[in-house]
């Protein structure tokens, strides 16, 4: 499971696989260089699978705590005990199919960076892709932020990119090594500021 900052040494030689099979989705012209590419931290991986797997097991133990105590005798639904049990079982399994799913999406959301943009694509569902770019020179501000004992020990954290008018701010959750990536692209943009003006 890699999730870490990726830095290609040469263009587009060095991206992690989801990154390459993504990365054609993305406008990038030949004098363009990319820089790094960003994919959400691993932890966050984690923090949702296991929360999915204990809300099934959460489901599948309370339908069948029902199902043994005699509560289902007392409401008058016993014969209806079997169909319960297979409601609780399915009722799990959908639980696991979803963060199955939200754990595809988790890890198919990245984000690139060039030396003339920031482009991001993030699935909101299966069907939903979205694609942002915003031009390195419309950055204003770059704000790391790092709560909590966790993000400070795995050293990942939330990434605001505050950008120029009336635009949109771009924010980049799980963030492996927030304060590099601000780096990288505080950089970006200075060297962006440099070659056009502003």
């Amino acid at each position: 499971m890699q999730s870490t900052i990726h830095t290609p040494d040469q263009g587009k030689s060095k991206l992690s696989h989801v990154g390459a099979q993504f990365f054609k989705l993305i406008e990038f012209d030949d004098k363009e260089e990319l820089l790094l590419e960003v994919r959400k931290h691993s932890f966050g991986l984690i923090l949702l699978i296991v929360t999915g797997v204990l809300i099934a097991f959460a489901v599948f133990l309370v339908v069948i705590v029902l199902a043994s105590i005699g509560f289902l005798s007392d409401v008058g639904l016993d014969s209806a005990r079997p169909f319960i049990a297979l409601l609780g079982f399915i009722l799990a399994v959908l639980a696991v199919v979803v963060t199955g799913i939200n754990a595809q999406l988790y890890r198919s959301n990245v984000v690139y960076v060039t030396n003339e943009k920031i482009a991001q694509v993030l699935y909101v569902t299966l069907f939903h892709r979205k694609i942002s770019q915003l031009n390195i020179g419309d950055v204003q501000d770059v704000t790391v932020t790092q709560q909590g004992f966790l993000a400070h020990a795995f050293n990942y954290g939330t990434l605001v990119i505050e950008t120029a008018g009336e635009q949109q701010n771009y924010t980049f959750t799980f963030v492996p090594e927030p304060h590099e990536a601000a780096k990288v692209i505080i950089t970006a943009h200075e060297a962006n500021l440099k070659q056009y003006g502003n």
